[in-house]
C-alpha cells in the first residue's frame, strides 16, 4: 500500500469498494460473470471482487511486473479464479523500460471473452494512440451486449481557474498543456512527463468508441475530481461502454 502512495489505510479500501459499488451498477456484474481489468495494479480492486465473482472468474493485467508477482503468490494462490498476466509495456511514468508499444498491444485473450471490462484510472494516464488501441481491444474481447467501464478526468467538467477540494486541488491535475495534435481534445499536467496525468474531451472518447463499435450507454458520470457537480459518485469521471 505505501509502494501506491497510501498514506491512510482506509483510503485503500474506500477505492476498491468505490469500483466493487460502480461495477455493479454501471457494468452490470453478477456472480457468474467474466470480468477483465485493465491494469489490475496490486489488486485494489480485484479485492472486493472474491466476495462477488463467487461462480465467474476475474481476469487482470499489469505493466509492473513486480506487481504480478506479488499477486501470483498472494492473491491468485488464495483465490484460483483471479488470474493475472504481466505485459511489459513501455509507459513513461510506470514502465520506462518496457519494451512493448501499448499503441500495438493485443490482450492476451480470445474474442468474446469477458462480460465486463474495466480500467479504474488507467485512461488517466494514457496516450490517444494507445486509448485508441485498448478501445479495439475492449470491443474484441468483449462478448455481445458486453460492458466497458473506464474511468478518465474529461476536459469538459475541468474548469481551469476552479478551486478544487482536497487531493485534487494540485497542479497535477491541471490539464492545461495541449499534446501533440489533439488540440482541445487532449491536454496533459506535466509536458515533462505526459503520461503522469492525462485528460480526454468527451468528443475524442465517443471518436475511439465508435471506431472500436462501442456505444456509450449513458453520458459520462462526473467525478469529484472537478468540482464541477454537486452530485458527483466517484472520484474520477466514468465512462460506460456497451457492445452491439
Amino acid at each position: 500500500m505505501r509502494e501506491e502512495g497510501i498514506t491512510v489505510l482506509e483510503e485503500w479500501f474506500r477505492w476498491a469498494e468505490e469500483w466493487s459499488f460502480l461495477l455493479r451498477i454501471y457494468g452490470g456484474i453478477t456472480k457468474r460473470s467474466h470480468v477483465l481489468e485493465i491494469g489490475c495494479g496490486l489488486g485494489r480492486t480485484a479485492f472486493p471482487l472474491r466476495f462477488i465473482l463467487s461462480e465467474g472468474a476475474y481476469n487482470g493485467f499489469e505493466i509492473c511486473k513486480y506487481k504480478i508477482d506479488f499477486l501470483q503468490k498472494t492473491f491468485h494462490k488464495a483465490h484460483p479464479r483471479f488470474n493475472f498476466v504481466w505485459a511489459n509495456i513501455h509507459n513513461t511514468y510506470y514502465n520506462p523500460q518496457g519494451n512493448i508499444q501499448a499503441s500495438n498491444y493485443k490482450f492476451p485473450y480470445v474474442d468474446n471473452s469477458f462480460d465486463v471490462v474495466y480500467a479504474a484510472s488507467v485512461f488517466t494516464h494514457m496516450l490517444p494512440d494507445i486509448a485508441e488501441n485498448y478501445f479495439k481491444e475492449t470491443a474484441r474481447v468483449l462478448k455481445p451486449n458486453g460492458r466497458a467501464v473506464f474511468s478518465f478526468f474529461i476536459l469538459d467538467f475541468y474548469q481551469p481557474k476552479k478551486e478544487r477540494s482536497s487531493g485534487f486541488a494540485r497542479s497535477g491535475f491541471n490539464f492545461d498543456h495541449p499534446y501533440g495534435s489533439f488540440g482541445s481534445e487532449f491536454s496533459i499536467a506535466n509536458p515533462d512527463n505526459p503520461e503522469e496525468m492525462t485528460a480526454y474531451k468527451k468528443s475524442l472518447i465517443q471518436k475511439y468508441a465508435a471506431a472500436a463499435g462501442l456505444a456509450l450507454v449513458q453520458e459520462p458520470v462526473p467525478g469529484f475530481w472537478s468540482d464541477s457537480s454537486a452530485t458527483w459518485v466517484g472520484a474520477q469521471d466514468i465512462v460506460v461502454l456497451k457492445k452491439p
